[in-house]
């Protein structure tokens, strides 16, 4: 029993070590973290699923055919964005700005978009987001989608 004991503290120990690495993730130019200033970088065909880009700030960025599959965007700036193709499923959504965004073939089944505004953003309504979950969810002026409420 000791030795099982043991063997679980000691991959512990490593698990922690290798969560508190200062080692960033760079796209583009660009490190790819929470508060990320990312404001017109190229990201095309970046893979990022899983990424934490909480309130990140992505505006006019290149995220065509972007990878991002249960990434944190929660509170993020993309206005102006150009997502178009991009994978978003099961991708955390919350508060983010899509204002004018080019979301044009991007898949957003299993997303949280609660409280997320796509006002003007081109190839996104609701029949897009049928499948997340929405709330409070601003599709076009003066329509909020509050299925999930």
């Amino acid at each position: 029993m000791r030795r099982a004991v043991a063997f679980v503290c000691a991959v512990a120990v490593v698990a922690l070590a290798a969560c508190s690495s200062t080692t960033v993730t760079t796209v583009g130019g660009c490190g790819i973290q929470a508060g990320a200033a990312c404001v017109g970088t190229y990201m095309k065909g970046a893979h990022l699923a899983d990424a934490d880009l909480y309130g990140a700030n992505l505006r006019r960025a290149d995220l065509r055919r972007a990878v991002l599959v249960g990434a944190i965007l929660t509170g993020a700036r993309l206005d102006h964005t150009n997502l178009r193709g991009a994978d978003l499923r099961h991708a955390h959504l919350e508060d983010a700005d899509f204002t004018d965004a080019d979301l044009r073939g991007a898949r957003l089944d299993g997303a949280w978009a609660e409280g997320a505004t796509f006002l003007g953003a081109v190839g996104v309504g609701a029949a897009q987001l049928q499948d997340a979950t929405v709330c409070r969810t601003i599709v076009t002026p003066g329509i909020r989608l509050n299925q999930d409420c």
